[in-house]
């Protein structure tokens, strides 16, 4: 699963992030279209709402959609069936798991924001 990041994780005593953002995309969007004018132009900048000085933005492309694997790459009958449930297993594995070095392993949001 492909996602973008943006400021620097804080971390407190017992070096877990305390000031992770999660933003979601809808059902057929992806990480990047946070990154336009209209988005990132008034919430990622300095003094902004979600400022990348004080927040770790994270902006993920969930399975199938953007940068993350999907039918079209080329496996296209041969993806693997997922639905839904699967998907959010997935969002949910990749940014709290802490089974694998390919997870952000945030203990807990200080906020997610769906689009």
């Amino acid at each position: 699963m492909h996602y973008y990041t943006f400021g620097k994780p804080a971390k407190d005593s017992k070096s877990k992030t305390t000031n992770a953002v999660l933003i979601l995309h809808g059902t057929s969007g992806s990480g990047r279209q946070f990154l336009t004018p209209q988005f990132a132009g008034v919430l990622f900048g300095p003094g902004q709402l979600l400022d990348v000085s004080r927040y770790f933005v994270v902006l993920p492309d969930n399975i199938g959609h953007g940068k993350s694997s999907k039918p079209s790459d080329s496996l296209r009958a041969h993806f693997p069936q997922y639905d839904y449930d699967d998907m959010v297993a997935a969002q949910h594995e990749r940014t709290f798991g802490v089974n694998s070095n390919q997870t952000l392993a945030i203990p807990k949001l200080h906020l997610q924001l769906c689009g």
